[in-house]
């Protein structure tokens, strides 16, 4: 994979991170970070979206409590093929190249996804669309772990967060009155138009992120790496005002021999612990997380609820994840990873838990709120951690993995949702939602290792 011996590649990914360590946080990277929020924006719109459109797509195209259960499961297919595929191709090829292009992809299936006539053609349209949302995630996380400062990753993952919090408030906002207005079935046809707007926005902002120098580094380009950063250091430095720090110290990680098949190097010493960590996190608490986030709506309907009136219960429980992102980015680099992570774990485990058993709308929205704000946290710490467990000339196929590890769970949690449904009842499927949760904290206190305050090439040695 590598040009160059593995001490000077060492040598060389030290001396970048010490000069972008002495970087003065400026506007330049604010923006870079403001870009790199729209691909969680726009994957949480995409997912909440659905899930309070689920019951009028249902109606409008006469679709079973099992066919819906295929409709909401049919995009994390796509994911899972997305964030494998183009973790490989962004460690091979880099990261802007999917980064930009994963556009193109899911907003084209968006605008087909709007005019879909039977459950077999939204089924397409939706799996085509996952494959692109499922492409830029893994992407846009590990650019934005590259190209920030060891103090302020997660916090600005938390900011990233924030935005797609936003976002979420925004789009509830907007399906509560586009079907409010122009009833079940063009309101949600309308929905999926107005995304293929956002990913041509989203296009455009995204061609002005480059590549990753890092990555450069990793893949014997020292010339490209420094021109990236030369570059970056120019306009940091004509937006402070004054001449730049000198470069920190960093100490090179150990030397080795990289291997040419990327697969293989996650189960390398040293890494294959922290792989099969990733995984189990991904697996265990997205199971949870998406079979919450994707049918709360329905459930809502089915015990009753009028749409309007459980779209209103998703704006409501939404806006918790706002102040949610900004503090778990905040208190992971004051307290570390691990404990706030667990921490929000255990939070949601508890508010799923009286989610389960709340019997009016005001218990509800309550209910709703603390678990949507451990939700967001949870997020969070997990976007944040998982890129910071890999090296470079890895980081994407690990998160890749990882995500794709998480969209299999996506899709068997919705799916699950209705067997345990009459198994257990409305109650008992939000208390086995909560264990899923636990015993993910678990898993994350006893086999995670910690990074808070250390540059990436330190982690990753």
């Amino acid at each position: 994979m590598s040009v160059l011996d593995p001490q000077h590649e060492a040598g060389t990914s030290a001396a970048l991170a010490a000069r972008f360590e002495r970087l003065p946080f400026t506007g330049y990277r604010k923006r870079l970070a403001a870009i790199l929020a729209t691909c969680f924006m726009i994957d949480g719109v995409d997912l909440n979206m659905l899930s309070f459109l689920l019951a009028p797509i249902s109606a409008d195209l006469g679709l079973s409590k099992g066919a819906a259960a295929w409709a909401a499961s049919a995009s994390f297919i796509g994911m899972g093929v997305g964030a494998t595929c183009a973790g490989l191709i962004a460690d091979r090829f880099g990261r802007r190249l999917v980064l930009v292009n994963s556009m193109l992809l899911w907003g084209t299936a968006s605008l087909l996804t709007a005019f879909a006539w039977d459950l077999q053609s939204f089924l397409v349209f939706r799996i085509v669309t996952g494959i692109g949302l499922g492409a830029e995630l893994p992407v846009a996380f590990a650019l934005l772990a590259e190209f920030m400062p060891a103090g302020r990753r997660a916090r600005l993952t938390g900011w990233v967060q924030v935005a797609g919090a936003a976002g979420l408030v925004a789009f509830n906002a907007l399906s509560l009155l586009v079907v409010a207005v122009g009833g079940t079935v063009f309101g949600w046809r309308a929905m999926f138009v107005v995304m293929f707007f956002t990913a041509l926005f989203a296009l455009i902002a995204r061609r002005r992120v480059p590549e990753s120098p890092r990555w450069y580094a990793a893949h014997g380009r020292p010339g490209e790496a420094d021109a990236v950063l030369s570059e970056i250091e120019r306009r940091t430095e004509q937006e402070y005002g004054k001449p730049l720090p000198e470069p920190v110290s960093v100490a090179p990680a150990p030397d080795r021999e990289p291997s040419r098949n990327v697969l293989r190097e996650l189960f390398a010493p040293g890494y294959a612990g922290r792989t099969l960590l990733a995984w189990a996190m991904w697996l265990v608490i997205m199971l949870a997380f998406y079979g919450i986030t994707t049918w709360v709506g329905k459930l809502l309907v089915d015990r009753g609820m009028s749409v309007s009136k459980s779209i209103l219960v998703g704006l409501l429980i939404s806006a918790a994840g706002l102040p949610a992102a900004w503090l778990t980015g905040w208190l992971m680099d004051r307290v570390g990873r691990k404990a706030v992570l667990s921490g929000a774990l255990v939070l949601v485990a508890a508010g799923a838990f009286a989610y389960g058993h709340a019997a009016t709308f005001t218990l509800v929205v309550v209910a709703g709120a603390v678990m949507q704000f451990a939700l967001t946290g949870v997020a969070t710490s997990l976007y944040a951690y998982t890129p910071e467990l890999f090296p470079t000339r890895t980081r994407g196929t690990g998160m890749g993995t990882a995500s794709t590890a998480g969209r299999i769970s996506a899709i068997t949690g919705p799916l699950l949702v209705p067997v345990v449904l009459v198994a257990w009842g409305y109650t008992g499927t939000f208390l086995a939602f909560a264990c899923c949760f636990a015993v993910g904290a678990l898993l994350v206190l006893a086999f995670g290792p910690e990074s808070r305050g250390r540059v990436l090439e330190e982690v990753s040695a």
